[in-house]
């Protein structure tokens, strides 16, 4: 089974966040996935372990996203989100797939004014 955007968007809209991250890191992730951000750099199991802990905390709120690009090779898209301080912030986030799988996934937040939409 081939990771795609319908599969992330199962992901984003999902109640159950903890229980998609398991799927993600079990069936979706190749064994060299790798996660890289600003703030964090985290393999395998350790990237499961932060979604799971930050879903649990239910820290980070989605408000909208937007698929940018997608084909078998990349997904990009961008999210806009809230933490429970109120900050606000625009997620551009990019999955690089290998034999069908996240192979490589990088994001970046930038925090935005309240009134701004995901389209600017």
């Amino acid at each position: 089974m081939s990771m795609n955007w319908e599969r992330v968007k199962g992901v984003l809209e999902s109640s159950d966040k903890v229980k998609e991250a398991s799927k993600v890191g079990e069936e979706y992730a190749h064994d060299d996935y790798m996660f890289v951000s600003e703030t964090k750099m985290a393999v395998g199991e350790e990237m499961v372990d932060l979604i799971q802990e930050e879903a649990e905390k239910n820290n980070y709120m989605l408000e909208d996203y937007k698929l940018l690009y997608e084909d078998k090779y990349v997904i990009l898209w961008k999210e806009l989100g809230y933490f429970k301080d109120g900050k606000k912030f625009i997620k551009t986030v990019c999955m690089f797939l290998k034999d069908g799988k996240i192979w490589r996934e990088s994001d970046n937040r930038v925090f935005v004014k309240e009134d701004e939409t995901i389209d600017g």
